[in-house]
């Protein structure tokens, strides 16, 4: 007997692309040759909260609450929804902000260092700038100068130098050596190293680029310094006292006030200094400088200077100055002790660290 005629799809014909679109599965025939068409199978994944929708959803926390929805959820402290931020008074973890959760709360906290917060020198207590340079406090212990606001400008408000946005004098260091020394100083190259000697032993700034304000037959500081030119930064003595506006100001106008201060800070007055050097910088004798500064023999003369008066006022002020007996003052016997003069000349400026 011939099977009945029916129009459902053989099991081994692919499922048709019309209709819905989506995949049908079917069984095959039944004895009764008639087919029963089972409802599609569908996979519902599980929720977390309220009523399931049948959709996924991402969640925060056990409570089906999601952060940035704006509704404060059982494990949220709080949620402003779009305005949720780290810099705000609730984060994006939906957590209300406080001192020492490492985020600064814009407006309302200056630091915030989190478990770091302490009263230290830099430091961050009670979600506020500790001791710190630039708050025109000075800390002894750290810094040199604090202006406050002025620091890095180039301005002072006291007979002081500048300070720096590092909490240091700004400008170029100028000493009289603490030591003194026969006119053998081992030439020039030589007084160089004694003065990088000193200025590393009290631990100054660019110690190895120190240099002597010194010449001999062929060479002077004007011929032989690296920063020769270096407007609008200040020369001055350890302790920030100003000589000259800047190098230019000091062979053009000699210093403003004696050059007084060794490298280790301390004042000293009415000492020779070995130099041969004219004030403005140039050889004063192609004679007088202990045989380029190699001998220091009975028969040899050299040219000094006179460093610094005690009393700043009247004649002998009045021609230190004038006649610039800083740097020539008199002829000595090379056998003769005698300071150096020593200058920065690897000065940086502060925006080309």
């Amino acid at each position: 007997m011939a099977t009945a005629c029916t129009d459902d799809p053989l099991v081994s014909m692919p499922a048709s692309d019309g209709g819905s679109g989506s995949q049908t599965s079917f069984e095959p025939p039944s004895s009764t040759s008639e087919t029963t068409a089972e409802p599609p199978i569908t996979s519902t994944l599980p929720t977390t909260g309220s009523a399931s929708t049948g959709e996924l959803t991402a969640t925060s926390g056990p409570d089906g609450s999601i952060c940035g929805d704006g509704v404060v959820g059982e494990e949220e402290q709080c949620d402003l929804g779009e305005a949720n931020a780290n810099a705000g008074a609730c984060t994006l973890e939906c957590k209300l902000a406080s001192c020492g959760d490492g985020l600064v709360q814009e407006g309302i906290e200056q630091c915030d260092f989190g478990l770091g917060n302490d009263d230290s020198y830099d430091g961050c207590l009670d979600c506020a700038f500790g001791p710190r340079c630039g708050d025109g406090l000075l800390q002894a212990e750290h810094e040199i100068c604090d202006r406050g606001a002025l620091n890095g400008t180039g301005v002072t408000d006291d007979e002081l130098a500048p300070c720096s946005l590092v909490c240091g004098y700004f400008g170029r260091l100028l000493f009289i050596t603490s030591q003194q020394y026969s006119g053998n100083l081992g030439g020039v190259s030589g007084a160089d190293l004694k003065c990088q000697a000193a200025a590393a032993a009290a631990g100054l700034e660019h110690a190895h680029t120190y240099r002597a304000w010194l010449s001999d037959n062929f060479q002077a500081p004007e011929t032989r310094f690296d920063q020769w030119e270096l407007p609008g930064v200040p020369v001055i003595l350890p302790g920030g006292v100003v000589v000259a506006d800047d190098l230019a100001d000091l062979v053009g106008n000699g210093p403003h006030t004696g050059i007084a201060r060794t490298e280790l800070g301390d004042s000293v007055f009415n000492r020779p200094v070995w130099t041969n050097t004219s004030a403005f910088g140039e050889i004063f004798s192609i004679d007088d400088h202990c045989e380029n500064w190699l001998a220091a023999d009975i028969m040899l003369v050299a040219r000094r200077g006179f460093n610094a008066l005690v009393l700043e006022q009247g004649v002998d002020w009045d021609l230190w100055r004038a006649e610039r007996w800083w740097t020539s003052f008199e002829t000595s016997q090379c056998k003769q002790l005698a300071h150096l003069y020593c200058i920065d000349d690897g000065f940086v400026l502060e925006q080309e660290r």
